[in-house]
Protein backbone atom coordinates (compact mmCIF):
# COMPACT_ATOMS: atom_id res chain seq x y z
CA UNK A 1 0.00 0.00 0.00
CA UNK A 2 2.80 2.33 0.52
CA UNK A 3 2.94 5.98 2.21
CA UNK A 4 0.23 7.31 -0.64
CA UNK A 5 -2.49 6.33 0.16
CA UNK A 6 -2.65 6.72 4.33
CA UNK A 7 -1.03 10.24 3.81
CA UNK A 8 -4.06 10.93 0.99
CA UNK A 9 -6.69 9.22 2.84
CA UNK A 10 -5.44 11.64 6.04
CA UNK A 11 -6.15 13.98 3.94
CA UNK A 12 -9.64 13.51 2.37
CA UNK A 13 -10.41 12.83 6.19
CA UNK A 14 -9.25 16.50 6.99
CA UNK A 15 -11.07 17.87 4.49
CA UNK A 16 -14.36 16.43 5.27
CA UNK A 17 -14.04 17.15 8.57
CA UNK A 18 -12.95 21.10 8.14
CA UNK A 19 -16.92 20.86 6.68
CA UNK A 20 -18.29 19.03 9.88
CA UNK A 21 -18.85 15.74 8.16
CA UNK A 22 -17.09 13.46 10.15
CA UNK A 23 -17.93 10.34 7.60
CA UNK A 24 -14.91 7.87 8.78
CA UNK A 25 -15.82 8.95 13.06
CA UNK A 26 -20.11 8.37 11.96
CA UNK A 27 -18.48 5.13 10.46
CA UNK A 28 -16.46 4.01 13.56
CA UNK A 29 -20.18 5.05 15.20
CA UNK A 30 -21.52 2.70 13.00
CA UNK A 31 -19.50 0.03 13.87
CA UNK A 32 -19.41 0.25 17.49
CA UNK A 33 -23.04 -0.57 16.99
CA UNK A 34 -22.36 -3.93 16.10
CA UNK A 35 -22.05 -4.81 20.08
CA UNK A 36 -25.63 -3.43 20.86
CA UNK A 37 -28.10 -6.29 22.06
CA UNK A 38 -31.43 -6.27 19.91
CA UNK A 39 -33.06 -4.60 23.19
CA UNK A 40 -30.78 -2.22 22.68
CA UNK A 41 -30.93 -1.64 18.73
CA UNK A 42 -34.91 -1.49 19.32
CA UNK A 43 -34.64 1.09 21.97
CA UNK A 44 -32.51 3.23 20.17
CA UNK A 45 -34.77 3.64 17.07
CA UNK A 46 -37.94 4.02 19.42
CA UNK A 47 -36.04 7.08 20.76
CA UNK A 48 -35.26 8.37 17.57
CA UNK A 49 -38.77 7.41 15.87
CA UNK A 50 -40.07 9.70 18.92
CA UNK A 51 -38.19 12.38 18.50
CA UNK A 52 -37.97 12.92 14.72
CA UNK A 53 -42.18 12.48 15.13
CA UNK A 54 -42.08 15.09 17.34
CA UNK A 55 -40.04 17.54 15.84
CA UNK A 56 -42.28 17.54 12.52
CA UNK A 57 -45.39 18.09 14.84
CA UNK A 58 -44.05 20.80 16.29
CA UNK A 59 -41.87 22.58 13.20
CA UNK A 60 -43.48 21.11 9.91
CA UNK A 61 -47.30 22.75 10.03
CA UNK A 62 -47.46 20.25 6.88
CA UNK A 63 -47.79 17.61 9.05
CA UNK A 64 -49.86 19.15 11.54
CA UNK A 65 -52.02 19.44 9.34
CA UNK A 66 -51.83 16.36 7.00
CA UNK A 67 -52.16 14.04 10.44
CA UNK A 68 -54.69 15.98 11.45
CA UNK A 69 -57.01 15.56 8.69
CA UNK A 70 -56.33 11.77 9.07
CA UNK A 71 -57.61 12.03 12.77
CA UNK A 72 -54.18 11.73 14.11
CA UNK A 73 -52.31 13.92 17.19
CA UNK A 74 -48.50 13.50 17.84
CA UNK A 75 -47.83 10.61 20.34
CA UNK A 76 -44.42 9.33 21.21
CA UNK A 77 -45.04 5.31 20.04
CA UNK A 78 -44.67 2.89 22.63
CA UNK A 79 -43.34 0.73 20.51
CA UNK A 80 -42.57 0.53 16.74
CA UNK A 81 -45.84 -1.30 15.31
CA UNK A 82 -48.03 2.09 16.59
CA UNK A 83 -46.04 3.44 13.99
CA UNK A 84 -48.52 2.28 11.55
CA UNK A 85 -51.37 4.86 13.45
CA UNK A 86 -49.36 7.60 11.51
CA UNK A 87 -50.94 8.37 7.55
CA UNK A 88 -49.01 7.19 4.86
CA UNK A 89 -47.12 9.59 2.42
CA UNK A 90 -47.50 8.93 -0.83
CA UNK A 91 -45.10 10.01 -3.31
CA UNK A 92 -47.40 12.31 -5.50
CA UNK A 93 -48.54 14.23 -2.06
CA UNK A 94 -44.90 14.29 -1.46
CA UNK A 95 -44.67 16.01 -4.88
CA UNK A 96 -47.23 18.76 -4.69
CA UNK A 97 -46.43 19.99 -0.93
CA UNK A 98 -42.24 19.58 -1.62
CA UNK A 99 -42.05 23.53 -0.10
CA UNK A 100 -44.48 22.84 2.57
CA UNK A 101 -42.59 19.68 3.92
CA UNK A 102 -40.06 22.00 5.30
CA UNK A 103 -39.70 23.00 9.41
CA UNK A 104 -40.26 26.62 10.52
CA UNK A 105 -36.56 26.65 11.58
CA UNK A 106 -35.00 25.24 8.86
CA UNK A 107 -32.22 28.12 8.85
CA UNK A 108 -30.78 26.21 11.81
CA UNK A 109 -30.40 23.29 10.07
CA UNK A 110 -27.86 22.44 7.55
CA UNK A 111 -29.27 20.79 4.60
CA UNK A 112 -28.81 20.86 0.83
CA UNK A 113 -31.30 20.85 -2.09
CA UNK A 114 -31.42 17.55 -3.87
CA UNK A 115 -33.69 16.36 -6.55
CA UNK A 116 -34.07 12.86 -7.96
CA UNK A 117 -34.37 12.17 -11.85
CA UNK A 118 -37.36 10.07 -11.56
CA UNK A 119 -36.63 6.53 -12.13
CA UNK A 120 -40.78 6.09 -12.44
CA UNK A 121 -40.79 8.92 -14.71
CA UNK A 122 -41.49 11.86 -11.86
CA UNK A 123 -38.97 14.35 -10.53
CA UNK A 124 -39.15 14.85 -6.74
CA UNK A 125 -37.55 17.63 -5.25
CA UNK A 126 -36.43 17.82 -1.41
CA UNK A 127 -34.20 19.02 0.84
CA UNK A 128 -31.55 16.96 2.62
CA UNK A 129 -29.84 16.90 5.78
CA UNK A 130 -25.79 17.20 5.84
CA UNK A 131 -25.71 15.08 9.04
CA UNK A 132 -27.48 12.40 7.55
CA UNK A 133 -25.63 12.35 4.18
CA UNK A 134 -22.75 11.67 6.85
CA UNK A 135 -24.20 8.80 7.85
CA UNK A 136 -25.37 7.55 4.35
CA UNK A 137 -21.78 7.71 3.43
CA UNK A 138 -20.51 6.05 6.44
CA UNK A 139 -22.79 3.30 5.88
CA UNK A 140 -21.57 3.27 2.14
CA UNK A 141 -18.13 2.53 3.28
CA UNK A 142 -19.62 -0.95 5.30
CA UNK A 143 -21.56 -1.77 2.16
CA UNK A 144 -18.74 -1.86 0.13
CA UNK A 145 -16.48 -3.32 2.27
CA UNK A 146 -18.57 -6.64 1.63
CA UNK A 147 -16.89 -7.53 -1.21
CA UNK A 148 -13.58 -6.15 0.22
CA UNK A 149 -13.69 -2.83 -0.94
CA UNK A 150 -11.11 -0.37 1.08
CA UNK A 151 -11.43 3.58 0.83
CA UNK A 152 -9.17 4.80 -1.55
CA UNK A 153 -9.43 1.92 -4.06
CA UNK A 154 -9.95 3.17 -7.79
CA UNK A 155 -13.33 2.76 -9.10
CA UNK A 156 -14.67 3.29 -12.23
CA UNK A 157 -18.50 4.79 -12.26
CA UNK A 158 -20.33 4.13 -15.55
CA UNK A 159 -23.66 5.76 -14.89
CA UNK A 160 -25.06 9.29 -15.42
CA UNK A 161 -22.63 11.18 -13.74
CA UNK A 162 -23.13 14.79 -14.96
CA UNK A 163 -24.13 13.83 -18.25
CA UNK A 164 -22.16 15.96 -20.46
CA UNK A 165 -18.45 16.69 -19.42
CA UNK A 166 -18.63 20.33 -19.36
CA UNK A 167 -20.95 20.27 -16.67
CA UNK A 168 -18.85 18.95 -13.65
CA UNK A 169 -18.94 21.33 -11.20
CA UNK A 170 -15.49 21.87 -9.30
CA UNK A 171 -16.96 19.97 -6.29
CA UNK A 172 -17.90 16.81 -8.37
CA UNK A 173 -14.31 16.96 -9.85
CA UNK A 174 -12.67 17.07 -6.13
CA UNK A 175 -15.05 14.35 -4.36
CA UNK A 176 -14.33 12.15 -7.32
CA UNK A 177 -10.52 12.48 -6.60
CA UNK A 178 -10.86 12.24 -2.89
CA UNK A 179 -12.40 9.04 -3.54
CA UNK A 180 -10.46 7.95 -6.14
CA UNK A 181 -13.72 7.43 -8.75
CA UNK A 182 -13.27 7.66 -12.81
CA UNK A 183 -16.44 9.03 -13.76
CA UNK A 184 -17.60 7.74 -17.29
CA UNK A 185 -20.98 8.23 -18.84
CA UNK A 186 -23.11 6.05 -18.80
CA UNK A 187 -25.96 7.33 -21.03
CA UNK A 188 -25.33 5.48 -23.93
CA UNK A 189 -23.04 2.50 -25.26
CA UNK A 190 -21.83 0.74 -28.17
CA UNK A 191 -18.69 -1.00 -29.40
CA UNK A 192 -16.50 2.40 -29.90
CA UNK A 193 -17.52 3.60 -26.90
CA UNK A 194 -16.70 0.30 -24.99
CA UNK A 195 -13.41 0.07 -26.35
CA UNK A 196 -12.61 3.75 -25.38
CA UNK A 197 -13.77 2.93 -21.65
CA UNK A 198 -11.43 -0.30 -21.98
CA UNK A 199 -8.33 2.03 -22.46
CA UNK A 200 -9.63 4.24 -19.71
CA UNK A 201 -9.77 1.61 -17.08
CA UNK A 202 -7.27 -0.42 -17.75
CA UNK A 203 -5.04 2.99 -17.53
CA UNK A 204 -6.89 4.01 -14.37
CA UNK A 205 -6.28 0.62 -12.82
CA UNK A 206 -9.91 0.04 -11.71
CA UNK A 207 -10.64 -2.93 -8.90
CA UNK A 208 -14.22 -2.29 -8.81
CA UNK A 209 -16.77 -0.71 -11.50
CA UNK A 210 -19.99 0.45 -10.18
CA UNK A 211 -23.18 1.51 -12.84
CA UNK A 212 -26.31 0.62 -14.15
CA UNK A 213 -26.90 -2.85 -14.88
CA UNK A 214 -27.97 -2.43 -18.15
CA UNK A 215 -25.11 -0.50 -19.09
CA UNK A 216 -22.57 -2.85 -17.69
CA UNK A 217 -24.50 -5.38 -19.48
CA UNK A 218 -23.82 -3.79 -23.01
CA UNK A 219 -20.06 -2.80 -21.73
CA UNK A 220 -19.43 -6.63 -21.35
CA UNK A 221 -21.56 -7.99 -23.88
CA UNK A 222 -18.91 -5.80 -26.67
CA UNK A 223 -15.78 -6.32 -24.74
CA UNK A 224 -16.27 -10.45 -25.00
CA UNK A 225 -16.70 -9.63 -28.67
CA UNK A 226 -13.41 -7.99 -28.94
CA UNK A 227 -11.80 -10.41 -26.66
CA UNK A 228 -11.17 -7.22 -24.12
CA UNK A 229 -10.74 -7.86 -20.60
CA UNK A 230 -10.48 -6.19 -16.99
CA UNK A 231 -7.86 -8.49 -15.57
CA UNK A 232 -7.62 -5.88 -12.19
CA UNK A 233 -11.36 -6.01 -11.17
CA UNK A 234 -12.56 -7.70 -8.56
CA UNK A 235 -16.00 -6.90 -8.51
CA UNK A 236 -18.95 -5.25 -10.05
CA UNK A 237 -21.33 -3.59 -7.74
CA UNK A 238 -24.60 -2.20 -9.94
CA UNK A 239 -27.37 0.39 -8.71
CA UNK A 240 -30.13 2.55 -9.87
CA UNK A 241 -32.34 -0.48 -11.31
CA UNK A 242 -33.30 -3.47 -11.14
CA UNK A 243 -30.49 -6.30 -11.42
CA UNK A 244 -32.36 -8.99 -13.98
CA UNK A 245 -30.96 -12.32 -13.37
CA UNK A 246 -29.62 -12.39 -16.67
CA UNK A 247 -27.74 -9.22 -16.93
CA UNK A 248 -26.28 -10.54 -13.86
CA UNK A 249 -25.22 -13.57 -15.56
CA UNK A 250 -23.91 -12.05 -18.66
CA UNK A 251 -22.21 -9.57 -16.60
CA UNK A 252 -20.27 -12.20 -14.05
CA UNK A 253 -19.32 -14.07 -17.51
CA UNK A 254 -18.13 -11.31 -19.73
CA UNK A 255 -16.42 -9.25 -17.40
CA UNK A 256 -14.89 -11.75 -14.69
CA UNK A 257 -15.81 -10.93 -11.38
CA UNK A 258 -18.93 -11.25 -8.91
CA UNK A 259 -21.60 -8.74 -8.93
CA UNK A 260 -22.81 -7.45 -6.19
CA UNK A 261 -26.04 -5.58 -6.19
CA UNK A 262 -27.23 -2.36 -3.84
CA UNK A 263 -30.72 -0.80 -4.02
CA UNK A 264 -31.30 2.89 -2.21
CA UNK A 265 -34.12 5.93 -2.39
CA UNK A 266 -32.79 9.13 -1.58
CA UNK A 267 -35.97 10.94 -1.18
CA UNK A 268 -36.94 8.63 1.32
CA UNK A 269 -33.04 8.01 2.73
CA UNK A 270 -31.87 4.45 2.72
CA UNK A 271 -29.73 2.39 1.25
CA UNK A 272 -29.01 -1.54 1.26
CA UNK A 273 -26.04 -3.77 -0.07
CA UNK A 274 -25.92 -7.18 -1.16
CA UNK A 275 -23.07 -9.46 1.06
CA UNK A 276 -21.12 -12.62 0.19
CA UNK A 277 -24.37 -14.99 0.48
CA UNK A 278 -25.99 -12.98 -2.03
CA UNK A 279 -29.70 -13.23 -0.32
CA UNK A 280 -30.71 -9.97 -0.15
CA UNK A 281 -30.15 -6.55 0.53
CA UNK A 282 -28.18 -5.27 4.01
CA UNK A 283 -30.15 -2.29 5.37
CA UNK A 284 -29.05 0.71 8.19
CA UNK A 285 -32.23 -0.12 10.47
CA UNK A 286 -30.28 2.97 12.38
CA UNK A 287 -31.10 4.92 9.47
CA UNK A 288 -34.62 4.73 8.57
CA UNK A 289 -38.02 2.35 9.62
CA UNK A 290 -39.08 0.48 6.78
CA UNK A 291 -42.30 -1.03 6.59
CA UNK A 292 -44.60 -3.58 4.04
CA UNK A 293 -48.12 -2.29 3.46
CA UNK A 294 -51.19 -3.89 1.71
CA UNK A 295 -49.78 -7.03 0.33
CA UNK A 296 -50.38 -6.98 -3.69
CA UNK A 297 -49.32 -10.55 -4.10
CA UNK A 298 -48.26 -13.34 -2.31
CA UNK A 299 -45.67 -12.27 -0.21
CA UNK A 300 -44.64 -8.84 -1.55
CA UNK A 301 -45.84 -5.01 -0.52
CA UNK A 302 -45.56 -1.75 -1.50
CA UNK A 303 -42.31 0.09 0.61
CA UNK A 304 -42.64 2.95 3.31
CA UNK A 305 -39.94 4.77 4.85
CA UNK A 306 -39.20 6.56 7.80
CA UNK A 307 -36.21 8.39 8.17
CA UNK A 308 -34.74 9.11 11.75
CA UNK A 309 -32.29 11.43 10.76
CA UNK A 310 -33.50 13.94 7.87
CA UNK A 311 -35.05 17.18 9.43
CA UNK A 312 -34.96 19.56 6.26
CA UNK A 313 -37.58 17.66 4.94
CA UNK A 314 -38.89 14.77 7.40
CA UNK A 315 -40.17 11.12 5.47
CA UNK A 316 -42.58 9.70 7.94
CA UNK A 317 -43.99 6.69 6.20
CA UNK A 318 -43.15 7.69 2.82
CA UNK A 319 -44.38 5.32 -0.47
CA UNK A 320 -41.29 5.63 -2.40
CA UNK A 321 -43.35 3.47 -5.52
CA UNK A 322 -41.27 0.14 -4.75
CA UNK A 323 -42.30 -3.07 -4.37
CA UNK A 324 -40.53 -5.46 -1.71
CA UNK A 325 -40.28 -7.98 1.10
CA UNK A 326 -38.67 -7.99 4.32
CA UNK A 327 -36.69 -10.36 5.83
CA UNK A 328 -36.94 -11.49 9.36
CA UNK A 329 -34.43 -14.30 8.91
CA UNK A 330 -30.83 -13.19 10.21
CA UNK A 331 -28.55 -13.19 7.27
CA UNK A 332 -25.75 -16.00 7.44
CA UNK A 333 -23.18 -13.43 7.23
CA UNK A 334 -23.62 -12.38 10.70
CA UNK A 335 -24.37 -8.72 9.54
CA UNK A 336 -26.71 -7.08 12.75
CA UNK A 337 -28.38 -4.96 9.27
CA UNK A 338 -31.89 -6.41 8.54
CA UNK A 339 -32.39 -7.50 5.43
CA UNK A 340 -35.04 -6.47 2.19
CA UNK A 341 -35.20 -10.50 0.82
CA UNK A 342 -36.84 -9.14 -2.56
CA UNK A 343 -37.46 -6.30 -4.71
CA UNK A 344 -39.50 -5.43 -7.81
CA UNK A 345 -39.83 -2.48 -9.37
CA UNK A 346 -37.59 0.64 -11.54
CA UNK A 347 -36.63 -1.35 -14.94
CA UNK A 348 -36.50 0.23 -17.90
CA UNK A 349 -36.29 -1.13 -21.37
CA UNK A 350 -32.44 -0.51 -23.85
CA UNK A 351 -33.56 1.93 -26.44
CA UNK A 352 -31.33 0.52 -29.48
CA UNK A 353 -30.73 1.82 -33.17
CA UNK A 354 -29.99 0.83 -36.08
CA UNK A 355 -26.47 2.70 -35.95
CA UNK A 356 -25.49 0.14 -32.81
CA UNK A 357 -25.96 3.13 -30.44
CA UNK A 358 -27.88 1.67 -27.01
CA UNK A 359 -29.36 4.08 -24.67
CA UNK A 360 -29.84 3.34 -20.61
CA UNK A 361 -33.00 3.98 -18.89
CA UNK A 362 -31.39 4.92 -15.41
CA UNK A 363 -29.17 7.74 -16.85
CA UNK A 364 -31.58 9.50 -18.94
CA UNK A 365 -34.00 10.04 -15.83
CA UNK A 366 -31.53 12.17 -15.01
CA UNK A 367 -32.15 14.97 -17.57
CA UNK A 368 -35.46 15.68 -15.95
CA UNK A 369 -33.98 16.48 -12.75
CA UNK A 370 -34.03 20.09 -12.15
CA UNK A 371 -37.46 20.59 -14.32
CA UNK A 372 -40.90 21.59 -12.68
CA UNK A 373 -42.66 19.13 -14.11
CA UNK A 374 -45.73 16.74 -13.51
CA UNK A 375 -43.92 13.35 -15.23
CA UNK A 376 -42.12 12.27 -18.81
CA UNK A 377 -41.30 9.65 -20.72
CA UNK A 378 -39.54 8.54 -23.04
CA UNK A 379 -40.51 6.64 -26.25
CA UNK A 380 -38.67 4.62 -28.71
CA UNK A 381 -41.51 5.15 -31.66
CA UNK A 382 -39.16 4.07 -34.97
CA UNK A 383 -35.49 2.11 -35.43
CA UNK A 384 -34.16 5.89 -35.47
CA UNK A 385 -36.51 8.01 -33.61
CA UNK A 386 -37.50 8.80 -30.58
CA UNK A 387 -40.10 10.71 -28.73
CA UNK A 388 -39.83 12.50 -25.54
CA UNK A 389 -43.24 13.38 -23.68
CA UNK A 390 -43.64 16.10 -21.22
CA UNK A 391 -46.51 16.55 -18.62
CA UNK A 392 -46.64 19.39 -17.53
CA UNK A 393 -49.72 21.82 -16.32
CA UNK A 394 -48.57 24.91 -18.47
CA UNK A 395 -46.82 25.59 -21.66
CA UNK A 396 -43.75 23.59 -22.08
CA UNK A 397 -40.20 25.55 -21.02
CA UNK A 398 -38.34 26.53 -24.13
CA UNK A 399 -35.05 25.89 -21.77
CA UNK A 400 -35.99 22.81 -21.34
CA UNK A 401 -36.17 21.61 -24.97
CA UNK A 402 -32.82 22.95 -25.42
CA UNK A 403 -31.65 21.40 -22.46
CA UNK A 404 -33.20 17.77 -23.51
CA UNK A 405 -32.23 18.44 -26.82
CA UNK A 406 -28.85 18.90 -26.14
CA UNK A 407 -27.90 16.11 -23.95
CA UNK A 408 -29.95 14.06 -26.17
CA UNK A 409 -27.78 14.89 -29.16
CA UNK A 410 -24.22 15.21 -27.45
CA UNK A 411 -24.76 10.68 -27.18
CA UNK A 412 -26.86 10.21 -30.19
CA UNK A 413 -25.85 10.90 -33.81
CA UNK A 414 -27.60 13.08 -36.06
CA UNK A 415 -29.63 10.41 -37.77
CA UNK A 416 -31.56 9.51 -35.21
CA UNK A 417 -34.56 12.42 -35.13
CA UNK A 418 -35.97 12.99 -31.75
CA UNK A 419 -39.30 14.84 -31.19
CA UNK A 420 -39.91 16.71 -27.55
CA UNK A 421 -43.54 17.70 -26.89
CA UNK A 422 -45.43 18.45 -24.38
CA UNK A 423 -48.86 16.21 -23.55
CA UNK A 424 -51.75 15.57 -21.60
CA UNK A 425 -51.36 12.20 -20.81
CA UNK A 426 -48.24 9.83 -20.87
CA UNK A 427 -49.47 6.30 -22.51
CA UNK A 428 -48.96 3.01 -21.25
CA UNK A 429 -47.27 0.18 -22.87
CA UNK A 430 -49.48 -2.49 -25.14
CA UNK A 431 -49.63 -4.89 -22.35
CA UNK A 432 -50.94 -2.27 -20.22
CA UNK A 433 -48.02 -1.22 -18.05
CA UNK A 434 -46.51 2.41 -16.98
CA UNK A 435 -42.85 3.01 -18.29
CA UNK A 436 -40.99 5.87 -18.01
CA UNK A 437 -38.85 4.58 -20.75
CA UNK A 438 -39.83 1.67 -23.19
CA UNK A 439 -39.92 1.03 -27.45
CA UNK A 440 -42.99 1.29 -28.53
CA UNK A 441 -41.30 0.47 -31.85
CA UNK A 442 -41.42 -3.30 -30.30
CA UNK A 443 -44.57 -3.09 -28.82
CA UNK A 444 -46.68 -2.25 -31.80
CA UNK A 445 -45.65 -5.82 -33.13
CA UNK A 446 -46.06 -7.75 -29.80
CA UNK A 447 -47.93 -10.99 -29.60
Amino acid sequence: MGLVEPIRNAFVNLIYRLYGLDVFGKYRWLKSTFSWSQVQRQEWRLQRLGDILEFAWRNVPFYREYWGDHGVEFFRPRDLDELQRYPILPKDILRENAGRIRPVNLSSIRYREWHTGGTTGQPVHYLRDLEHWTLCEAFHLWGWSQFGYRFGDPVGVIAGGSLIPERRSLEARVRAWMHRRLFLYGVAMDRVLAKKYHRMLLKYGAKFLYGYPSVLFLLGKFLAEEGLTLPTLKAVVTTGEMLLPHYRRSIEKTLGCPVFDNLGCNDGGFESYECKEHKGFHYNDLQAILEVEDCLSVGESRLLITNLWNKSTPFIRYENGDLVTLSKVPCACGSPFPKISSIRGRTADILTFQNGRSLSGPALTLIFGEMEIDAWQIVQTGPNRIEVRILCREGLNPKYVAHIRRILSYHLSDDIEVDIKRVEKLELTKAGKWKPIWKEVEEKGAD
